[in-house]
């Protein structure tokens, strides 16, 4: 009898734990994970499982012990989130060569080990915020129990293989064509009635549970999927599935298409001939791992074909059956075959595990338009706003660029949660998606009578708008003025407001016509600097059109200007006036005085709030530079379900930060990248500011940006304050260099 090789065994473990640790990361590098970091951390249990079922529709067990090991502060930080992770399901290994051997020899439970040990897409899954890996772990854990009742039926096995399904359908909902199908096996005949016993305590603990569940909980889910999921442009058939997972497998999701699709061919056609050996040799008992797997799969097939849910990560609950069955294969061919398959499998899975590490270390995102999206939002909002949310992607998106941004953060659907935080009267921001507009109606409802801005839009296929709503005062202090402008506009008072949300300027305008007007104008109202330079402004037409004012009577209407994070404290003049509608600004109307602005008078402007680490940060001269946000933007378009980066045009560096000032009278520092090909200074984003002093204690917040070429990479940026400078790691990768990633096959299979 041989004896069973401990050392080899443990190898094979040790390289599947390293490579997995490869993968190992300080932040979420996915939507997915970005939300199930935010839905731990702001929830208590009972509102972690109602969350859930109203935003995720997922079952809770995953979520449910995530949330009770991050009690512990030793397990709070999201890397040690990721290890607790890994923990929970490495056992997949193990359990796999006990269920390999089981059923095959040592050999068999050697050489699935080794096809899985170098696995790129198995070390991904590893390492992911998600319920996958937990998923793979139960699935292979009921596979084996499930093996284990059939040899010797007893109702304590069919009790174990019951608990683990009833722990499997708790963690993916795909679990229940698996075990669906261990149960179709344990009845199979002859001797379904001594297997009886073992078989119907597994079906029924997972069922009775499942059951009632559901009736809490798949309405919501199925609700959240067709609400959500739609026709995202891309709809491929159930072979085009199998073929996506197949290549996956051996690739890991973040290979290029010509590389998944020859690493994907070379092992079809290794274990074909593997295959067609066996065959000859006479092929082994094949039966339980092909109809466990053959089921999972076509529930796999069936529901991705339905709604659209074809990433390969759906199919993880057919995968411990897959890879069962290649082994047993396996085991039946010739030792040179062996060593081939685990040998192209190993160098296959390395390649693809190090472009794995590659795409994560640039962060990519499902849709290229997140990050552009997000940085709208750093720019404008203010700690302590609240954000509400239309899109679950947009959600998630903002989860994972700012998972600590002191926002409210509210999905639209949350209406409780949000009419909740609408009673401190906050400055609210939607960011919502224009062809759903019908749905804003609720919020929209709520802030009747709020000054509401649009402050950007995105055209398809980003398809998105940011509108900004802040609250009217409450008894505002009107300043008579009487301005007569051309055209027969007169303006009669204004209000300047400045006691209510905290960097918001409200302007009260009261209109009226000395006599019929004919042509629109539109109203602005401008913050300049002592020096008469633009700072900030808004643009409005009045509630009624001009046209339809009836003369003498009162029109009264609400600008909201955002004081800019970089606006030191001081006194500011602001300035109002009217131009024809749709003629960009100009010519202006004059006054009887030939001027083309009403001077409303002066405000005091206090900082507006700025969203500073609690860490230390870098010295840089007389500030403190608190926290540094960089992005690179790259430009895209879409062709159908294609999505390709714009060749020719230079990418975009975002950079904010946000600093402290040390001394009095510091100005702003210069930010400089440097790349491969040496360094370049980013531009300030506002002009008007580049003389401004602050006060020593001031907190202020700044971007400059900058064009790349594609083809260089950015290594650090470098700050150059008053009296000193800091040095910066900025490493960052065009997304050019991500062309495949955004092929439907494999844009698909990224999770």
């Amino acid at each position: 009898m041989s004896r069973t090789p401990v050392g080899m065994i443990h190898a094979f473990l040790l390289v599947a734990w390293a490579l997995a640790l490869a993968l190992w990361r300080p932040v979420p590098a996915h939507n997915d994970e970005a939300y199930v970091l935010w839905a731990i951390r702001t929830h208590d249990l009972p509102g972690l499982i109602a969350t859930g079922l109203r935003l995720d529709g997922q079952p809770p067990l995953y979520p449910v012990l995530l949330w009770a090991i991050q009690q512990l502060p030793l397990f709070r930080s999201v890397p040690m989130l990721y290890l607790i992770g890994l923990l929970l399901a490495f056992p997949f290994y193990p359990v796999m060569f006990r269920l390999a051997r089981s059923l095959g020899g040592e050999r068999a439970g050697i050489s699935l080990l080794a096809l899985l040990a170098f696995n790129p897409f198995l070390a991904g899954l590893m390492m992911f915020l998600r319920a996958y890996p937990l998923t793979l772990m139960l699935s292979a854990l009921t596979l084996w129990l499930a093996a284990k009742a059939d040899r010797r039926p007893t109702l304590a096995r069919g009790l174990a293989w019951g608990l683990a399904g009833l722990a499997l359908l708790f963690t993916f909902y795909y679990g229940v064509f698996l075990i669906a199908a261990a149960f179709i096996w344990l009845l199979r005949r002859p001797g379904a009635g001594r297997r009886r016993q073992a078989a119907w305590p597994g079906v029924i603990l997972p069922g009775l549970a499942g059951a009632l569940w559901a009736y809490f909980a798949l309405a919501p889910a199925l609700a959240i999927v067709i609400r959500h999921q739609g026709n995202p442009g891309i709809h491929p058939s159930p072979l085009e599935m199998v073929g996506n997972l197949w290549l996956t497998l051996w690739s890991g999701w973040a290979a290029d298409a010509r590389f998944a699709l020859a690493a994907g061919s070379a092992m079809l056609l290794i274990l074909a001939w593997a295959l067609s050996i066996a065959i000859r040799r006479g092929l082994p008992a094949l039966g339980f791992p092909l109809l466990t797997g053959s089921l999972a799969l076509a529930g796999f097939l069936l529901v991705g074909w339905r709604y659209n849910f074809f990433a390969a990560r759906y199919g993880v609950v057919a995968l411990p059956s897959l890879l069962l069955a290649l082994a047993l294969i396996l085991v039946h061919s010739p030792r040179r075959v062996q060593a081939l398959a685990v040998g192209c499998a190993g160098l296959l899975g390395l390649i693809g595990l190090s472009r794995t590490i590659l795409a994560y270390t640039a962060l990519p995102e499902n849709n290229p338009w997140y990050a552009e999206v997000v940085t709208a939002l750093l720019e404008r909002v203010a700690p302590g706003e609240v954000v509400v949310v239309q899109a679950p992607w947009h959600y998630q998106a903002l989860l994972m660029y700012a998972p600590d941004a002191p926002w409210h953060l509210f999905d639209l659907n949350e209406e409780a949660r949000w009419r909740e935080a609408l009673r401190d009267r906050p400055v609210v921001w939607l960011l919502g998606v224009p062809a759903y507009r019908g749905n804003w109606e609720v919020l929209e409802g709520a802030l009747a009578g709020w000054i509401r801005t649009v402050e950007k839009e995105w055209p398809a296929p980003a398809d998105a708008a940011l509108v900004r709503y802040v609250p009217p005062p409450e008894a505002p202090s009107w300043q008579p003025l009487s301005v007569s402008f051309e055209g027969g506009l007169v303006l009669e008072a204004a209000a300047l407001e400045l006691q209510g949300p905290p960097g918001i300027l409200r302007v009260g305008l009261r209109l009226r016509a000395a006599a019929p007007i004919s042509q629109p104008y539109t109203l602005f109202v401008h913050l300049l600097d002592p020096a008469g330079r633009w700072i900030a402004g808004s643009d409005a037409e009045p509630p009624i059109p001009t046209p339809a004012m009836q003369p003498g009577a009162s029109v009264t209407f609400w600008h909201a200007l955002q004081v800019p994070t970089w606006l030191p404290a001081g006194v500011y003049p602001v300035t109002a006036g009217a131009y024809p509608t749709g003629s960009n600004g100009w010519p202006r109307l004059r006054t009887r005085t030939g001027e083309d602005v009403a001077r409303l008078g002066t405000v005091s402007i206090t900082p507006r709030p700025a969203w500073l680490d609690s860490r230390d940060g870098w010295r840089c001269g007389d500030l403190l530079l608190s926290r540094l946000t960089v992005m690179r933007l790259t430009s895209y378009r879409q062709e159908g379900p294609d999505i390709f980066p714009e060749s020719g045009r230079p990418d975009r560096l975002w950079v904010q930060a946000a600093w402290r000032v040390e001394a009095a009278g510091a100005g702003l520092p210069e930010v400089i990248v440097e790349t491969d090909r040496g360094v370049q200074q980013l531009a300030w984003q506002t002009s008007s500011a580049l003389d401004v002093r602050y006060a020593a204690g001031e907190a202020v917040v700044g971007v400059w940006e900058g064009e790349i070429p594609p083809d260089l990479r950015t290594r650090r940026l470098i700050v150059r304050c008053p009296r000193g400078e800091a040095e910066i790691p900025a490493y960052t990768l065009s997304r050019q260099r991500w062309r495949w990633n955004y092929s439907w096959v494999f844009w698909n299979r990224m999770p």
